[in-house]
């Protein structure tokens, strides 16, 4: 079965204190999004972030894709809880699913539903993993100097070459 994780996005932000990093909100959801979208990437694993919504008035229920996840804002009056428990009851027979939240309500609940728990520390930690070992497996853009064969050659070599060249003119 394919892996999906599901990801109280406000939770995992506070936990992490990602909104102290940056200058507002929206920043913080954005970085987040970014953030995940590559962990999507990398690992193949199915991402659904979900922000509570639920202050705001005539609010509706709203799911975009953005760098490869779903994120999804509740609707007015309904909080990103019961969005995940409504999500981890109807996916759990098609994924293994892994829900992240420092709620303790929620996760009882989610584990329940036969669903993994990741606490938010943790699953940050992961997705850091991750990320940094797919920046250390991409080669280095040699610096221009480096990039002549010259700059590579010991000075005896270098010399046994242009006497060589020299010697054919």
């Amino acid at each position: 079965m394919r892996e999906l994780t599901i990801v109280d996005g406000y939770n995992l932000i506070f936990t992490q204190g990602l909104d102290r990093e940056v200058t507002d909100l929206a920043h913080a959801r954005e970085r987040l999004v970014n953030l995940l979208g590559q962990y999507a990437a990398l690992t193949g694993t199915e991402i659904i972030l979900v922000f509570d919504a639920y202050r705001v008035k005539g609010g509706r229920e709203n799911a975009t894709r953005q760098d490869g996840i779903t994120v999804i804002f509740t609707a007015a009056g309904e909080t990103a809880d019961t969005v995940i428990e409504r999500l981890s009851a109807h996916l759990i027979n098609r994924y293994t699913v892994s829900v992240v939240t420092a709620d303790w309500p929620e996760q009882r609940m989610v584990i329940g539903h036969g669903a993994l728990r990741i606490p938010p520390r943790a699953f940050y930690q992961q997705v850091a993993e991750v990320i940094k070992r797919h920046q250390e497996s991409i080669p280095t853009v040699p610096r221009p100097a480096e990039s002549y064969l010259e700059e590579r050659l010991t000075e005896e070599i270098r010399n046994a070459l242009e006497n060589w060249r020299r010697s054919k003119d």
